[in-house]
């Protein structure tokens, strides 16, 4: 659909951090002002999420962290019509653990 966006990547290995001191570095380097904060358990592989909603003059911005095993994936999707959060919160929720190489 036009108007949106997504990137992936992964974030550094976090192996000596509980997940309560990851959310806190990460929370200290997001953006000010989110309009919203979003923590899940896990399920399926996956430890927990957590997600950090920015609205824009120009959409929104779902900045999302899947954690597994000590380290985690950033995804960030972008929308140009805040209306359209669902489809940032459903791709966010499903970004699973694969074991395959």
């Amino acid at each position: 659909m036009p108007g949106r966006a997504m990137r992936a990547g992964p974030g550094p290995s976090w192996r000596c951090a509980d997940g309560a001191d990851i959310i806190a570095s990460l929370d200290a380097e997001m953006p000010p002002n989110p309009t919203a904060k979003v923590g899940e358990g896990g399920r399926d592989g996956v430890g927990h999420r957590a997600a950090w909603l920015y609205h824009r003059d120009d959409g929104f911005e779902l900045y999302g962290f899947t954690f597994v095993d000590g380290a985690y994936l950033e995804t960030v999707f972008a929308g140009a019509d805040t209306a359209d959060l669902d489809w940032a919160f459903d791709a966010w929720r499903s970004v699973a653990r694969s074991d395959d190489v």
